[in-house]
Protein backbone atom coordinates (compact mmCIF):
# COMPACT_ATOMS: atom_id res chain seq x y z
CA UNK A 1 0.00 0.00 0.00
CA UNK A 2 1.36 3.65 -0.94
CA UNK A 3 -1.38 5.56 1.41
CA UNK A 4 2.07 7.11 2.63
CA UNK A 5 2.39 8.97 -1.07
CA UNK A 6 -1.13 10.15 -1.31
CA UNK A 7 -0.97 11.53 2.34
CA UNK A 8 2.22 13.20 1.21
CA UNK A 9 0.52 14.79 -2.07
CA UNK A 10 -2.12 15.94 0.03
CA UNK A 11 0.38 17.87 2.16
CA UNK A 12 1.68 19.49 -0.98
CA UNK A 13 -1.48 20.38 -1.91
CA UNK A 14 -2.53 21.98 1.52
CA UNK A 15 1.16 24.03 1.45
CA UNK A 16 -0.22 25.36 -2.26
CA UNK A 17 -3.70 26.23 -0.93
CA UNK A 18 -2.21 28.01 2.50
CA UNK A 19 0.24 29.83 0.50
CA UNK A 20 -2.69 31.12 -1.63
CA UNK A 21 -5.21 32.20 1.52
CA UNK A 22 -5.22 36.02 2.29
CA UNK A 23 -3.91 35.14 5.76
CA UNK A 24 -0.62 34.13 4.01
CA UNK A 25 0.73 30.11 5.29
CA UNK A 26 0.32 28.65 8.53
CA UNK A 27 2.73 29.19 11.11
CA UNK A 28 5.46 26.60 11.19
CA UNK A 29 4.67 24.04 13.95
CA UNK A 30 7.97 24.19 15.86
CA UNK A 31 6.82 20.46 17.35
CA UNK A 32 6.06 19.23 13.94
CA UNK A 33 9.26 20.94 12.58
CA UNK A 34 11.42 18.88 14.38
CA UNK A 35 9.95 15.90 14.12
CA UNK A 36 10.46 15.92 10.56
CA UNK A 37 13.95 16.86 11.19
CA UNK A 38 14.75 13.67 13.61
CA UNK A 39 13.70 11.49 10.82
CA UNK A 40 16.34 12.28 8.47
CA UNK A 41 18.23 8.44 7.67
CA UNK A 42 14.71 6.82 9.35
CA UNK A 43 12.52 4.80 7.28
CA UNK A 44 9.73 7.52 7.84
CA UNK A 45 12.20 10.16 6.14
CA UNK A 46 13.69 7.79 3.24
CA UNK A 47 9.57 7.65 2.22
CA UNK A 48 9.56 10.97 2.31
CA UNK A 49 12.43 11.37 -0.23
CA UNK A 50 10.44 8.67 -2.23
CA UNK A 51 7.00 10.39 -2.23
CA UNK A 52 8.58 13.57 -3.16
CA UNK A 53 10.06 11.90 -6.12
CA UNK A 54 7.06 10.05 -7.02
CA UNK A 55 5.19 13.28 -6.93
CA UNK A 56 6.90 15.54 -8.76
CA UNK A 57 7.44 12.35 -11.57
CA UNK A 58 3.26 12.47 -11.75
CA UNK A 59 3.30 16.03 -12.84
CA UNK A 60 6.93 16.53 -14.68
CA UNK A 61 7.32 12.89 -16.70
CA UNK A 62 6.04 11.44 -19.50
CA UNK A 63 2.56 10.18 -19.13
CA UNK A 64 2.68 6.55 -19.48
CA UNK A 65 6.69 5.92 -18.81
CA UNK A 66 8.30 2.47 -19.96
CA UNK A 67 11.42 2.46 -18.28
CA UNK A 68 12.94 3.25 -14.59
CA UNK A 69 16.42 4.22 -13.96
CA UNK A 70 17.83 3.85 -10.37
CA UNK A 71 21.44 5.03 -9.30
CA UNK A 72 23.23 4.74 -5.48
CA UNK A 73 26.50 5.18 -5.06
CA UNK A 74 26.97 1.89 -2.47
CA UNK A 75 24.76 -1.10 -1.00
CA UNK A 76 24.13 0.90 2.21
CA UNK A 77 21.16 2.73 -0.24
CA UNK A 78 19.15 0.05 -1.56
CA UNK A 79 16.41 -0.03 0.57
CA UNK A 80 16.16 3.60 0.23
CA UNK A 81 16.36 4.01 -3.64
CA UNK A 82 14.02 0.87 -3.20
CA UNK A 83 10.95 2.69 -1.93
CA UNK A 84 11.42 5.23 -4.39
CA UNK A 85 10.16 2.34 -7.38
CA UNK A 86 7.39 1.34 -4.51
CA UNK A 87 6.01 5.06 -4.03
CA UNK A 88 5.97 5.66 -8.10
CA UNK A 89 3.61 2.35 -8.33
CA UNK A 90 1.36 4.48 -7.06
CA UNK A 91 0.55 6.08 -10.77
CA UNK A 92 3.28 4.36 -12.93
CA UNK A 93 3.36 1.03 -13.86
CA UNK A 94 7.32 1.01 -15.20
CA UNK A 95 8.42 -2.66 -17.03
CA UNK A 96 11.90 -1.70 -17.76
CA UNK A 97 13.49 -1.94 -14.11
CA UNK A 98 17.18 -0.37 -14.74
CA UNK A 99 19.45 -0.16 -11.28
CA UNK A 100 23.30 1.51 -11.48
CA UNK A 101 25.60 1.87 -9.19
CA UNK A 102 28.76 4.25 -8.96
CA UNK A 103 30.36 1.57 -6.77
CA UNK A 104 28.94 -1.13 -4.88
CA UNK A 105 24.84 -2.46 -4.82
CA UNK A 106 23.56 -2.89 -8.11
CA UNK A 107 23.09 -6.29 -8.52
CA UNK A 108 21.51 -5.91 -4.30
CA UNK A 109 19.18 -3.03 -5.70
CA UNK A 110 18.09 -5.07 -9.31
CA UNK A 111 17.01 -7.85 -6.88
CA UNK A 112 14.93 -5.83 -4.46
CA UNK A 113 13.54 -3.79 -7.25
CA UNK A 114 12.93 -6.76 -9.59
CA UNK A 115 15.15 -5.14 -12.06
CA UNK A 116 18.57 -5.25 -13.75
CA UNK A 117 21.97 -4.57 -12.81
CA UNK A 118 23.27 -1.93 -15.73
CA UNK A 119 25.61 0.17 -16.17
CA UNK A 120 24.99 4.00 -15.10
CA UNK A 121 24.80 5.36 -18.69
CA UNK A 122 22.01 2.72 -19.12
CA UNK A 123 19.93 3.91 -16.08
CA UNK A 124 20.51 7.51 -17.04
CA UNK A 125 18.73 6.57 -20.40
CA UNK A 126 15.20 5.73 -18.77
CA UNK A 127 11.88 7.94 -18.83
CA UNK A 128 12.67 8.38 -15.09
CA UNK A 129 15.48 8.28 -13.51
CA UNK A 130 16.00 8.10 -9.49
CA UNK A 131 19.24 9.57 -8.83
CA UNK A 132 20.28 8.87 -4.63
CA UNK A 133 23.98 8.85 -5.84
CA UNK A 134 26.29 11.73 -5.47
CA UNK A 135 29.21 10.63 -7.22
CA UNK A 136 27.10 9.96 -10.21
CA UNK A 137 26.82 13.29 -12.48
CA UNK A 138 24.07 13.82 -14.53
CA UNK A 139 25.12 15.39 -17.34
CA UNK A 140 23.03 16.29 -21.06
CA UNK A 141 25.29 14.02 -22.61
CA UNK A 142 23.60 11.29 -20.65
CA UNK A 143 19.88 12.10 -21.03
CA UNK A 144 17.55 11.93 -23.67
CA UNK A 145 15.12 14.45 -24.45
CA UNK A 146 11.75 13.71 -22.69
CA UNK A 147 13.60 12.02 -19.45
CA UNK A 148 12.46 13.42 -15.84
CA UNK A 149 15.23 13.15 -13.08
CA UNK A 150 15.02 13.06 -9.51
CA UNK A 151 17.91 13.91 -7.59
CA UNK A 152 18.35 13.94 -3.81
CA UNK A 153 21.21 16.31 -4.15
CA UNK A 154 21.87 19.49 -6.47
CA UNK A 155 25.48 19.26 -6.63
CA UNK A 156 25.11 16.06 -8.72
CA UNK A 157 23.58 18.15 -12.01
CA UNK A 158 26.48 19.71 -14.01
CA UNK A 159 25.88 23.44 -14.82
CA UNK A 160 24.88 23.04 -18.34
CA UNK A 161 21.56 21.43 -17.35
CA UNK A 162 20.15 24.69 -16.23
CA UNK A 163 19.50 25.78 -19.96
CA UNK A 164 18.68 22.69 -21.28
CA UNK A 165 16.74 21.52 -18.69
CA UNK A 166 13.04 22.31 -15.96
CA UNK A 167 14.41 22.27 -12.83
CA UNK A 168 12.14 22.14 -10.43
CA UNK A 169 12.88 22.51 -6.53
CA UNK A 170 10.59 21.00 -3.18
CA UNK A 171 8.97 24.89 -3.02
CA UNK A 172 7.79 24.72 -6.09
CA UNK A 173 5.99 21.52 -5.79
CA UNK A 174 2.99 22.73 -4.12
CA UNK A 175 2.11 24.44 -6.46
CA UNK A 176 2.63 21.47 -9.38
CA UNK A 177 0.44 18.84 -7.06
CA UNK A 178 -2.44 21.72 -7.22
CA UNK A 179 -2.76 22.30 -10.34
CA UNK A 180 -1.85 26.07 -9.71
CA UNK A 181 0.99 25.74 -12.70
CA UNK A 182 1.59 23.36 -15.24
CA UNK A 183 3.96 20.63 -15.30
CA UNK A 184 5.61 18.86 -18.35
CA UNK A 185 4.77 20.81 -21.68
CA UNK A 186 6.70 18.72 -24.47
CA UNK A 187 9.59 16.66 -24.84
CA UNK A 188 12.00 18.95 -22.32
CA UNK A 189 14.17 17.16 -19.85
CA UNK A 190 12.81 17.87 -16.60
CA UNK A 191 14.53 17.48 -13.25
CA UNK A 192 13.29 18.06 -9.66
CA UNK A 193 15.72 18.34 -7.04
CA UNK A 194 14.12 16.90 -3.60
CA UNK A 195 16.90 17.49 -0.98
CA UNK A 196 15.25 16.27 2.85
CA UNK A 197 11.91 16.95 1.37
CA UNK A 198 10.67 18.51 4.49
CA UNK A 199 7.21 19.12 3.60
CA UNK A 200 6.76 15.30 2.88
CA UNK A 201 8.98 14.30 5.78
CA UNK A 202 7.01 16.52 8.38
CA UNK A 203 3.53 15.01 7.56
CA UNK A 204 4.43 11.85 7.51
CA UNK A 205 6.58 12.11 10.91
CA UNK A 206 3.89 13.14 11.84
CA UNK A 207 1.58 10.22 11.68
CA UNK A 208 4.81 7.54 11.73
CA UNK A 209 3.12 4.71 14.12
Amino acid sequence: MTDWVLAAERAYVAAAIAARSPAGPAPVNAARAAAAAATIGSPAHDRAVAAAGAIASRYLAVGTPRSFGIVIDVDSQVDAAALSLVAHRTWFAPRDIRCAAVGSGASELAAATGGRAVSIEEAMACDIVNVYAAYAPVTPARLRRGTHVNVTWWGVLADELAQLATVVREAELPALAAGLVDGRQLDEITIFIIGDAPIAATVLAATAT
